[in-house]
């Protein structure tokens, strides 16, 4: 097997173990965690919990179901429901969010895209140096579109 094939198939399996969690989570309710957690008064959020993320990792949020794990610099409203959207994203289209998410640049900046608007609604700034746009087309989402495209992008959600 290559390096390719097999890289592959481990990204199809943590697309499919991503999909399985969410999955199963939602149709159990949601099963107790352990570590720090805190349910999200919010009713959009419905039974949502945050997990403290810790900060050492080079990503600033992440959504499984209805966990939401977040570096405390990032547990602000706009940050959450940047997640809360992910969330959505995933309960409506559970297997496809997780292998496009993974394995195709355009689909990732697509499914980033429509999360950003959510901060772009509470006033982030999506063009400039330190702008949502440059942040997405940049490395922590592995450069799926130039800095223009990205913000295109953001814009087709406002």
């Amino acid at each position: 097997m290559s390096r390719g094939s097999t890289l592959a198939a481990a990204l199809l399996l943590v697309a499919a173990l991503g999909a399985a969690l969410v999955v199963a989570d939602d149709a159990a309710g949601g099963a107790a965690s352990d570590g720090p957690v805190r349910p999200i008064g919010a009713a959009a959020a419905g039974r949502a919990v945050i997990h403290d993320l810790p900060d050492w990792l080079p990503f600033g949020g992440l959504a499984l179901g209805r966990h939401l794990f977040l570096q405390r610099s990032q547990q602000t409203p706009y940050g959450i429901e940047h997640e809360l959207v992910h969330r959505r994203q995933q309960a409506a289209h559970p297997l496809w969010f997780w292998t496009s998410y993974l394995l195709l640049p355009r689909w990732r900046l697509r499914w980033e895209a429509e999360a950003y608007a959510a901060q772009a609604r509470a006033r982030c700034p999506i063009d400039g140096e330190h702008g949502l746009a440059a942040y997405l087309s940049g490395p922590a989402y592995l450069w799926p579109a130039s800095r223009a495209r990205a913000a295109a992008e953001i814009r087709r959600f406002l």
